[in-house]
């Protein structure tokens, strides 16, 4: 199973073992992590579609903001042993894919992001 299925498994049954959590961070803020890691993921999906279409544009890492209590967190969550770690890592501020993750890969959890992740939207 990719890191988009378990992702998306937790948003769905909100078990931290989906996600290989076994620490106490909060349930909140595991929500709060999946959907923002999804959301990039699925944004890095468009950002690929348009470099196809010969747009100036380039792939960006998510940018985090270490002040906001989640970023901890997740920073914490990446030096533990779960299937979040063995894709991403934080450099500079930023979370983005591990060196030793594939291009393929990469595309793959891109697209399946896309494909898969559609919260719903919120009316007033």
């Amino acid at each position: 199973m990719n890191i988009v299925d378990k992702l998306i498994e937790f948003n769905t049954t909100r078990d931290r073992a989906a996600l290989g959590v076994t620490s106490d961070i909060e349930q909140r803020t595991l929500v709060v992590i999946a959907n923002d890691i999804l959301e990039w993921l699925k944004l890095e999906r468009k950002r690929e579609l348009w470099i196809e279409q010969g747009k100036a544009i380039t792939h960006k890492p998510l940018e985090l903001n270490m002040d906001y209590p989640w970023c901890k967190d997740l920073e914490r969550l990446l030096n533990e042993d779960n299937p979040l770690a063995e894709v991403f890592c934080i450099k500079d501020n930023c979370l983005t894919f591990k060196d030793s993750v594939s291009d393929d890969y990469i595309h793959e959890v891109r697209g399946l992001a896309h494909e898969k992740y559609n919260p719903p939207m919120i009316k007033d």
